[in-house]
Order: structure tokens, then sequence, then C-alpha cells
């Protein structure tokens, strides 16, 4: 799918940059420079796919977590990933009330913004030692 391969397409960028907010937008700005109407309802789209892609990655790398931290600290990670959720769609929906259209817009920059943000922080979990099962 084009999810898939926008996934598959942000990874190549993170492992040849070394750095995943240098990734950031990889997959909205070429689709913005394409756009030629829609206003920002089209620009909001193009950032909800990077999002959607983002959002692939992020839950592969939820699929490796609960055995790499143990059972006894799986539900302390659960936690805090509900309430990232929770604070993520409440963020995003305050920022979707603005007037206009621009509301569309900053909600969806939001929901890449903050998706990005959470992936890398699941994958620094993978990569500190003291935070891996005994």
């Amino acid at each position: 799918s084009q999810i898939a391969k926008a996934a598959r397409d942000i990874e190549a960028c993170i492992a040849k940059q070394g750095d995943a907010a240098k990734c950031v937008g990889i997959i909205q700005g070429p689709c913005d420079d394409a756009i030629t109407a829609g206003g920002e309802a089209a620009h909001a789209t193009c950032a909800d796919n990077e999002t959607a892609a983002r959002d692939v990655l992020l839950n592969e790398t939820w699929s490796y977590l609960p055995a790499y931290v143990g059972g006894q600290r799986l539900p302390l990670l659960k936690k805090a990933q509900r309430q990232w959720l929770a604070y993520r769609d409440a963020k995003c929906a305050f920022l979707g009330a603005a007037n206009g259209s621009w509301g569309l817009m900053l909600a969806a920059l939001c929901r890449l913004g903050e998706t990005a943000r959470r992936a890398r922080e699941l994958r620094d979990i993978l990569d500190e030692p003291n935070l891996a099962v005994e």
C-alpha cells in the first residue's frame, strides 16, 4: 500500500540521517508541493498521510516493547501510552478548533508532529539497555 511504502521511506530516511527529527515531513513535503487546488484541506491530507505512515512505524516499534521491558514495567508503559494518546488527541483537537480551514491544517500538523515524536520516544526505549528486562 501507499502508506506502507511511505513508512519504509521514512525508515530509510532515519537510517540514512541517523536523526528521526530530520525526516519529519519527507512524505508531506512532496505531497504539498504537488497540490494545485484544494487549499488547507488538501494540505491537511498530505500531513495525515505521513501521520498514517508514522503510525505504522510506531505500532511496529510497540510490538517489540512488551518482551523488551518485561511484564513488570509493561503496565507502566501502557499507562504512559494511553496518557500520551489522550494528550495528543486533546492538543490536536484544541488546535483543530482554530478559525476557518486553518484548524484542519493545524490539527493535521499536530497529529504528524506528536506521532513522529512519540515514535522516536518508543524507539529510544528499545535503545536504552537499562529498560530491558533482566
